[in-house]
């Protein structure tokens, strides 16, 4: 990390004394010159541009999507790159409404990062090289958390439930995306995750991030992304209800509907605790079928989450990533690099087609610092960080 050993970071929230603890818990690690607090609110303009001004990246780690202009303006006010780690349509329209002034200011704003969205289409993007031509691509996630050992905020289940507003069943088959019928709530894709977690069921979800790939590769027949349920009761009585329920009340649904997933998650918990997300892709090369698949997998999801955003920083510190305009962390990042990085981290990493294993063991010797400071730093809503 001799590329980073200059940066400071500054982490922010509207909770000074929790942005202090985290400051003196990283500042005692590496440096308290190089860590500051301060306090910062995403719904006041004034605050968020005092707080970003001197700033060279903000990274919004908080779940403000409805605030989401109001930090845009502030950083193209100050000057300030951005990136984020929010799931959710109504950012994605208000940032791609103002992708020319991005563009025009000369500053890099990244959306869309972390684990889904943020790894499904760099996954696909990794291994179409390997073909010549890639016919289907196929990226699934199942998460297992103990939630009954967390301590949920209700703004942590309002974000939770917030997704299901956006949730879309589609997926990508003979030419065009195609809403997925009730054939496949009843009878499922299932893929197989290892671990102890074996074949699972998995839901289509649509994410922005996969719409590009059938133009990059123009072979593809089918792709999308699925994900893996949370057990019996979540997936096939809550899910519906919340979905349900914010289609009529889109507002004030929210709360209540994030106690009840809150309560149902934490008496449906099951081992083993473990999140993973796999490709698995098929096609030809050099004239015969040719398969391949990546699996990634940790046993702390918000470890997970917070890793593949540290890699994204780590190229955009060195300039390889760093362009005008706004971008998606799936597309924007080197998708080697990024899985490089996060076996650094702890993270398992198995690609079939890689003759270089990227499993975490072989990286004992080189550790990135920043399992710890990954963690400390996106997950926990503290806000935004600074000069990273």
């Amino acid at each position: 990390l001799a590329n980073t050993a200059s940066v400071a970071v500054v982490i922010a929230g509207r909770r000074l004394s929790k942005a202090k603890e985290v400051a003196a818990r990283l500042g005692g690690r590496f440096g308290r010159e190089r860590v500051e607090a301060r306090l910062v609110d995403a719904a006041a303009p004034e605050s968020l541009r005092s707080a970003f001004r001197d700033v060279t990246i903000v990274v919004v780690a908080s779940s403000t999507s409805g605030y989401t202009r109001t930090v845009a303006e502030a950083a193209l006010s100050e000057h300030v790159d951005y990136i984020d780690i929010i799931y959710s349509s109504s950012k994605l329209s208000e940032l791609s409404r103002m992708k020319d002034r991005i563009e025009r200011a000369g500053l890099c704003f990244i959306t869309d990062g972390g684990f889904h969205p943020g790894l499904p289409a760099m996954l696909v993007r990794h291994i179409a090289g390997r073909f010549d031509s890639l016919q289907r691509a196929r990226v699934g996630s199942v998460i297992r958390i103990d939630w009954a050992s967390l301590d949920l905020s209700a703004s942590t289940l309002d974000g939770f439930v917030e997704e299901f507003a956006d949730f879309q069943s589609l997926t990508y088959v003979d030419g065009r995306w195609r809403r997925a019928g009730t054939s496949l709530y009843v009878k499922p894709a299932e893929m197989d995750f290892g671990e102890g977690l074996g074949r699972q069921p998995c839901y289509p979800m649509y994410l922005d991030e996969m719409r590009s790939l059938p133009d990059l590769y123009p072979e593809l027949l089918e792709t999308g992304f699925f994900v893996g349920g949370f057990g019996a009761i979540v997936d096939f009585i809550v899910v519906p209800l919340v979905m349900a329920v914010l289609k009529v009340a889109p507002r004030k649904g929210i709360r209540p509907m994030g106690r009840l997933m809150g309560w149902s998650l934490r008496k449906s918990a099951r081992p083993p605790f473990v999140t993973a997300l796999k490709v698995e892709a098929s096609g030809f090369q050099d004239g015969q079928p040719h398969s391949e698949e990546v699996l990634i997998s940790s046993d702390d999801a918000y470890l997970l989450t917070a890793a593949p955003v540290v890699s994204c920083l780590l190229q955009y510190l060195d300039g390889s990533i760093r362009s005008p305009g706004l971008w998606l962390q799936a597309h924007a990042v080197d998708p080697k690099r990024v899985l490089q990085d996060i076996g650094k981290m702890d993270i398992r990493v198995s690609d079939s087609g890689s003759t270089d294993s990227l499993q975490a063991n072989r990286f004992q010797g080189s550790r990135l610092p920043m399992r710890s400071v990954a963690k400390d730093l996106l997950p926990d809503a503290v806000g935004k960080s600074g000069l990273m």
